[in-house]
């Protein structure tokens, strides 16, 4: 992981977990950690990043660490549900092939680093990691 991403992960992590301190435990907060931590580097592989330069099947590296993941999807899931101002997902029906997966996460990522509401903030990457599941579902050999 380069520098550059490893403190856009540090920075949105802080300050997600600075705001979900009061709403969540400890072990949920580090399963939020881990959520972000996919996403972002989940972003920077569709836009043609190399995540890890020792890697030389990046798709399988993706699909692999989306896997790892999904304990803690569930768990942030979960956390979220009971809270308050919690939202319906906001993903498309209408995600049809690899394409329309990138764009949609794409379209939704851009909206994950600016929210501010910490609740609407927690869901956004819920639905991104919804959408590597089905990307990693699609991609895996």
């Amino acid at each position: 992981m380069t520098n550059d991403l490893r403190e856009q992960v540090q920075a949105i992590q802080h300050s997600m977990v600075e705001s979900g301190a009061e709403c969540f435990l400890e072990s949920e907060l580090d399963d939020l950690r881990c959520l972000i931590r996919l996403t972002i580097e989940f972003f920077h592989y569709l836009q043609g990043e190399d995540l890890s330069p020792l890697v030389e099947d990046q798709v399988n590296y993706v699909c692999e660490s989306v896997f790892s993941g999904v304990d803690s999807f569930c768990a942030v899931s979960i956390a979220c549900r009971v809270m308050s101002g919690a939202r319906d997902s906001k993903l498309s029906q209408g995600i049809w092939s690899i394409e329309s997966l990138k764009e949609e996460f794409i379209s939704l990522y851009r909206e994950f680093p600016s929210e501010t509401d910490f609740e609407k903030r927690c869901g956004l990457p819920l639905d991104l990691f919804k959408l590597q599941i089905v990307f990693a579902g699609l991609s895996y050999e």
